[in-house]
């Protein structure tokens, strides 16, 4: 009998919440604010998992702003 190995790319949001480390409230506020893209079928809320890994990609800070950053701390000590 041959294995089938099916990756998840929908989920619920506690499980979106376990998966981003973010509190399922501002999960339901970013997706209210279409800060996050969501998915509402009848009162269920669905997360495609591509595209909250392409939201979150798009929060990350550049090597640049880092740099930047511990400049200015660097500045007020």
């Amino acid at each position: 009998m041959a294995s089938t190995n099916i990756q998840k790319r929908y989920c619920s949001i506690q499980e979106l919440s376990i998966y981003t480390s973010l509190p399922t409230g501002t999960l339901y506020e970013w997706a209210s604010l279409r800060v996050i893209p969501s998915i509402k079928i009848g009162k269920r809320v669905l997360f495609d998992l591509q595209d909250i890994d392409a939201v979150m990609t798009s929060f990350k800070r550049s090597p640049e702003d880092v740099t930047e950053a511990v400049s200015k701390l660097g500045e007020h000590l």
